[in-house]
């Protein structure tokens, strides 16, 4: 793009799904398990919370943050797989040419 006026991509709707889906195969090729319904939330409350131009580490804490205000217990394992469902994302977001500044 060049600075036309078609619309950024934006990770929502069937594309958030294809993304989810996606992260979740390379997970399992990776043999760990994140449920693929996990893996749609941590990406559907990064972008409710807005922090998704920020550093995955950053996200990575605000999604945790989120989930354990919502009164969810979370172990280090659940955290790790947070941190690895980001940079799945960012890998995912890079194939599909969009920023993760305005996903």
């Amino acid at each position: 793009m060049t600075g036309g006026d078609a619309p950024a991509r934006k990770l929502e709707g069937a594309l958030l799904e294809e993304c989810a889906e996606w992260i979740w195969e390379q997970i399992q090729e990776e043999g760990l398990f994140v449920p693929g319904e996990l893996i749609e939330l941590i990406l559907t409350t990064e972008r409710e919370l807005g922090l998704q131009a920020r550093p995955l580490p950053e996200i990575a804490a605000g999604v945790a943050a989120a989930f354990r205000e919502q009164s969810h217990l979370l172990s280090p394992t659940d955290e790790r797989a947070i941190e690895a469902v980001l940079a799945w994302e960012d890998e995912f977001l890079g194939l599909a040419g969009i920023p993760r500044e305005s996903s």
